[in-house]
């Protein structure tokens, strides 16, 4: 397991307990401790404490409790799952699933809602994701690096007439006290010195 996250090792079928054959069509309730591979055509419920893979010719219509689902196929219905849900990216999953983990990959199907609840018993403790050491982050290549645009000359153009137009600082306290001494008077308001 990295980083506290289920890592579904996805057997091959030969080495998967059952496999239920793809011209087969069930209808009723499937219980089973071990793995299953559903290719065919099932109707009904499924109880598991193992690992249900739903093949990509399979067509179930069903309420699923397992502890982990991967689907390669065609759900319909509900699904809760003790660890994980991984929908392949040829999968079809109409309905609500429950689980702590759920991976959905690109071209997956998935209509519902999902509801990701980690504080269940049987699932990670969050003390075990923070036991271990988080991966050091490496910039991704396809990463852009954010500079500063430049100015364009709509911009330079209206900076510099702001510039322009901006009057001067004003005098100083001793400068704007300065009387008309050739006249003696104090200068009146707008005329220049």
């Amino acid at each position: 397991m990295g980083n506290g996250i289920p890592i579904i090792n996805e057997p091959a079928e030969e080495n998967i307990v059952t496999v239920i054959a793809d011209d087969l069509e069930i209808r009723g309730t499937i219980r089973f401790k071990t793995s299953v591979m559903l290719k065919g055509i099932f109707e009904g419920e499924i109880f598991s404490e193992g690992l249900l893979v739903v093949g990509p010719t399979a067509k179930a219509t069903a309420t699923i409790n397992t502890k982990t689902l991967v689907s390669h196929g065609e759900i319909t219905g509900d699904v809760f799952a003790e660890e994980q849900v991984v929908l392949r990216e040829t999968s079809t999953h109409t309905g609500d699933i429950k689980t702590p983990y759920i991976m959905i990959e690109r071209g997956a199907v998935f209509n519902g809602a999902c509801t990701m609840d980690r504080g269940e018993a049987g699932v990670i403790s969050d003390s075990a994701i923070t036991e271990q050491p988080a991966p050091a982050e490496e910039p991704s290549p396809f990463e852009e690096k954010q500079e500063p645009l430049p100015e364009s000359r709509q911009e330079q153009k209206k900076r510099q007439s702001r510039e322009k137009v901006q009057p001067e600082e004003p005098a100083s306290a001793p400068e704007a006290a300065v009387t008309n001494e050739t006249k003696g008077e104090e200068p009146k308001p707008g005329e220049l010195l």
